[in-house]
């Protein structure tokens, strides 16, 4: 792939911006203004050129699937360099509780970061702050924080201030054109999806979909092994235990959510994403397995839950860093490249798990759309891994809701517009989805939602 990170990142600051015709001119100022402090950022940082590699035959995909480590698909964890991974848990960085005027969210490794201040501890965050307070905590790399953190800011941020919440909402007020800031916790179907790891789906749980759900942690846990003692050292999670889960946890979903769907940005990509970061970011590293490990006590801390399986209870917001836990080595970031490569080599080894669609508002009746009918032609399933399609096509997911006056003042600000090496994916058939309930439900919830 040879298409430039700058550009994958500032165009993702407008993947979901609220469907309007055009941007005042303060709101175009805005946009560049962010989108440039964000381009010079990542040009300091030397971001490279983002290449990834061939996915795997379809019939290999399983055993590439079994066979790769907690380091990720493209660059290994081949040493252990102590002073270079331990992360510190004290001084600046100890563990402190949230108060009560702190926000925490659905993501755990938000919250251990917000608990040991690698992010602000207030809940609210900008872009350079999350993407470099992750990398320095978790090693993710600066262009995969950069990206993640705008589109959080473009969908249910402030655009005032280039803020989110990695909770609720962080003010009263609701800015026209300007994000909707309703933070992490009620950005259904924009960030947060159905089927995720370990939270509720929204709908079967009255909007909430925030809150640890225990039931769900605990199925996830059970794939690491049969330790129920209370710390579960013996427990061993992989990349490939967590994509046969995510089918697992999809036909559950479909089975128990009549407004079960996925087809956005969220659901295809950030979902099944997520359960590769657990791993790719969780994982501790030693002399012995220099490519990480993980087990049920650093899963536990990291997701705030203590006691022995069948016991679980959830500590709300009180996710931490273990102690004496290191990170990747900083010469294996675990790079937008490597994310990308992780969804789609577990959509290759879990075909099932490439789902467009959703259920009709009673359980049990999934319809699927297929991929030609939504690209009006353009791209096929047997075509979407081949060269840059999937990243195009997941990128194109979020690019349709990009207002005529967003791309204008991005493309203002940049002139990386041009990297993009894909099929022309410009006819998507959006009102395909308005069929499904899930797709229209957009939760909201209160100011003062998962503060302490």
């Amino acid at each position: 792939m040879n298409f430039l990170i700058p550009l994958f990142t500032l165009l993702a600051l407008g993947l979901a911006f609220p469907a309007k015709s055009n941007l005042d001119a303060e709101s175009r100022h805005r946009v560049a203004r962010l989108a440039s402090q964000t381009l010079m950022m990542l040009r300091e940082e030397n971001v490279p050129t983002l290449r990834l590699p061939p996915f795997p035959h379809p019939k290999d995909a399983l055993r590439f699937s079994r066979a790769e480590t907690n380091c990720g698909p493209t660059t290994p964890c081949s040493y252990f360099d102590a002073s270079d991974q331990f992360v510190s848990v004290e001084g600046e960085h100890e563990y402190v509780a949230p108060t009560s005027d702190q926000i925490r969210g659905p993501c755990p490794g938000l919250n251990a970061a917000a608990n040991h201040a690698y992010i602000p501890r207030s809940g609210i965050a900008s872009i350079e702050e999350v993407a470099r307070g992750l990398n320095k905590l978790y090693n993710l790399g600066i262009e995969l924080g950069t990206f993640l953190a705008a589109y959080a800011v473009v969908t249910n941020g402030d655009l005032k201030d280039g803020t989110f919440s990695i909770g609720g909402p962080h003010s009263d007020t609701l800015v026209p054109n300007l994000g909707n800031g309703r933070g992490l916790s009620y950005s259904h179907n924009s960030f947060e999806g159905d089927a995720s790891f370990g939270r509720p789906d929204a709908f079967t749980n009255h909007g909430d979909a925030h809150s640890l759900s225990v039931e769900r942690f605990e199925a996830a846990y059970a794939t690491g092994g049969n330790d129920t003692s209370e710390h579960g050292l013996d427990q061993r999670y992989t990349l490939d235990k967590f994509r046969a889960h995510y089918q697992e946890v999809q036909e559950y979903s479909i089975k128990t959510n009549p407004y079960y769907f996925t087809g956005t940005v969220s659901t295809i990509a950030i979902v099944p994403g997520s359960y590769n970061l657990v791993i790719n970011l969780m994982s501790n590293h030693s002399e012995e397995e220099p490519s990480g490990y993980l087990d049920g006590y650093n899963l536990k801390q990291f997701f705030g839950v203590t006691g022995h399986p069948g016991s679980f209870i959830w500590q709300k917001g009180q996710e931490r860093v273990p102690k004496n836990w290191y990170r990747r080595p900083t010469i294996s970031p675990y790079s937008l490249a490597d994310s990308l490569a992780d969804i789609g080599i577990g959509y290759l080894a879990y075909p099932k798990t490439l789902k467009i669609g959703g259920n009709n508002g009673s359980v049990n009746s999934f319809t699927g759309i297929s991929l030609e009918d939504l690209t009006s032609g353009a791209l096929k399933v047997k075509d979407l891994f081949k060269d840059d399609n999937f990243a195009c096509f997941t990128f194109a997911l979020g690019q349709h809701a990009i207002t005529q006056g967003w791309l204008e003042a991005v493309k203002n600000s940049t002139d990386f517009m041009d990297g993009l090496e894909c099929v022309v994916l410009e006819n998507f058939d959006q009102n395909l989805f308005n069929k499904f309930p899930g797709y229209q439900y957009n939760p909201i919830g209160p100011t003062t939602n998962y503060k302490m």
